[in-house]
């Protein structure tokens, strides 16, 4: 993953969240959903807990995942991408804007539920990688990238900081889950989207942002203003 995945931007940058934000359920999810767990630890609820690093714990669920490349390519349809996804892309690039994807997830899956629009987004992910013998597995990013977590793998808060530092006319934001809270939290209202359990704590906190249900109510805002 380069330092040099932010280069060549136009003025104007979406970041999004990808599992739960782009799609409507999370990959480890789908895999908890086929997997028996009764006899595998609580991976999710020691990350929670403090216990495990969001990395470890995404690991370890993916480990359990089907060990056929065939089974778990039929499980990437189930994470649900919004439909609208290419079209608003390019709606998006064709009225000055970039889409950023940035994910506390892995690159594996990213890389293949977004195939069709590869070309026409930058995706910044955990690395991952699959083989018959060793199965699903999510590594750490480099230490060298701005936006290295300690926990997440991928610091999004970092790299909204980096494309300010660029001179990034505007950045939008668009998130639901733990990994997105820091990022929300400097990003402007109006430039705010969020959903699910990170719409509940930006709520909490009293900040303002733009409830979504799905990821094309994003696009639809930004190309109505």
């Amino acid at each position: 993953m380069s330092h040099d995945t932010l280069s060549g931007l136009q003025s104007n940058v979406l970041v999004t969240d990808f599992d739960g934000t782009m799609t409507a359920v999370d990959f480890f999810d789908v895999i908890l959903d086929v997997i028996p767990t009764d006899t595998m630890p609580d991976y999710w609820g020691e990350c929670v807990a403090g216990r495990l690093t969001h990395v470890e714990a995404l690991h370890g669920i993916f480990q359990h995942a089907p060990r056929d490349l065939a089974v778990l390519e039929k499980l990437l349809p189930k994470t649900q991408l919004d439909p609208r996804t290419p079209e608003c892309v390019r709606q998006l690039k064709q009225h000055g804007w970039d889409v950023v994807v940035v994910s506390a997830g892995s690159q594996w899956y990213i890389d293949r539920i977004l195939a069709p629009i590869a070309s026409e987004v930058r995706i910044i992910a955990n690395p991952g990688d699959y083989t018959p013998e060793a199965g699903l597995s999510m590594t750490w990013p480099s230490r060298d990238v701005p936006w290295y977590s300690q926990h997440f793998g991928i610091d999004k808060a970092a790299i909204i900081r980096e494309l300010q530092n660029r001179g990034t006319k505007r950045i939008a934001f668009a998130g639901d889950g733990r990994p997105d809270v820091a990022a929300a939290r400097i990003v402007t209202a109006n430039n705010l989207f969020a959903r699910s359990w990170l719409a509940d704590v930006l709520t909490d906190e009293g900040l303002g942002f733009h409830r979504f249900e799905k990821w094309s109510d994003i696009a639809d805002a930004l190309l109505s203003e």
